[in-house]
């Protein structure tokens, strides 16, 4: 085990709740419920532990564009009940902050996610990342589309950093899948490529 404080960042893979549902015999949708109840209870045990960051993939780009609209809805349901967890979020020094293309999920939950932010922006402990409508490609090629609009010919590994939806924040320690599956799927190939 590593000393406390040794893993900056972790990421994790949010995967196995329809199969885990399915296993036990409950509708698919369930096991969502189910995986969106633990945020909160991982959330404050990364805290406790000194952990800085800590990006948990809600919602791959490509579940955006495959999953069914009632699965959607349910997810993104889901999502707006993240205003539940402000009182929570500040009594344990955790800020919130989102990664993705928000443009394009619902509106409800773009505010969610904003209110969330806006009560936690001043918190200086654990920072939580959900990453919503995210794909790793998408990040980068939303990178490289930014240079481009600025007229950047010149770029180091480190100035590249800056235009992903990660800026600031240190590369993946740690990533973890909380399904039985070991591949990346597209999840933060940039800053979890060591």
């Amino acid at each position: 085990m590593t000393e406390k404080n040794e893993l900056k960042h972790i990421a994790v893979v949010m995967d196995g709740n329809r199969s885990w549902a399915t296993a036990k015999g409950m509708p698919k949708l369930l096991g969502h419920t189910q995986g969106a109840k633990n945020l909160r209870r991982v959330s404050i045990a990364a805290s406790e532990q000194g952990i800085e960051y800590l990006t948990l993939w809600g919602l791959s780009t490509e579940n955006l564009k495959k999953r069914g609209e009632k699965e959607l809805a349910h997810l993104f349901g889901l999502a707006n009940k993240i205003v539940n967890y402000i009182s929570d979020f500040n009594e344990y020094n955790v800020k919130f902050n989102t990664i993705g293309d928000l443009s394009k999920i619902p509106e409800k939950t773009q505010a969610a996610m904003q209110t969330v932010k806006d009560n936690t922006k001043t918190n200086t402990g654990l920072v939580l990342t959900l990453a919503i409508n995210y794909g790793g490609k998408d990040d980068i090629i939303r990178g490289i589309k930014k240079l481009i609009s600025e007229g950047k010919t010149e770029i180091t590994e480190e100035d590249f950093s800056d235009y992903l939806d990660t800026s600031g924040m240190p590369d993946v320690d740690l990533m973890i899948r909380t399904s039985d599956h070991q591949r990346l799927s597209g999840y933060l190939l940039w800053q979890a490529s060591y």
